[in-house]
């Protein structure tokens, strides 16, 4: 058995590992998709958030409202979303995912997610709570980091 410290080192490089791999893969995605990395950040939003309007997306990516409406100009000229009315607010729209986009993604994703969902059944469920309670103080760790480094409180 490593001793902690070690295992501490091993969680550090297997995070920075984690990391690269993430990066890699989502450029190789948005290459293949064709798009930016903000606009697959923006399709990644709206598939996990459902129907978002421009200003919470402008939000959620760090970008100006303008900025928004040309990156969902793009999405939508390939396809990617669409824009359809809020119907709980008269002159607001939502950005929702294109049945193709969905299509696409689920190909190309796929294999990875039965993959991970087999791999998530050797762990027990205390494992994958401490995972989980890892990996969500990481994000928030990184969402504050993001947050200071950009001149923010």
């Amino acid at each position: 058995m490593l001793a902690r410290d070690d295992i501490i080192a091993a969680l550090g490089a297997a995070m920075a590992d984690l990391q690269a791999a993430i990066d890699a893969d989502d450029q190789a995605l948005a290459d293949r998709l064709g798009v930016h990395r903000t606009d697959l950040r923006c399709l990644d939003l709206v598939f996990r958030h459902g129907p978002l309007p421009a200003g919470r997306l402008a939000r959620m990516l760090g970008l100006t409202p303008g900025s928004v409406t040309a990156l969902v100009d793009r999405l939508a000229k390939a396809d990617y979303v669409r824009r359809m009315p809020d119907p709980t607010h008269g002159r607001r729209v939502l950005i929702v995912p294109t049945d193709r986009a969905a299509r696409i993604v689920t190909e190309l994703l796929g294999t990875r997610l039965a993959e991970a969902h087999a791999e998530v059944a050797d762990f027990s469920n205390t494992e994958l709570d401490a995972i989980v309670r890892f990996l969500r103080s990481a994000a928030d760790r990184h969402e504050r980091s993001a947050a200071q480094l950009r001149g923010q409180s």
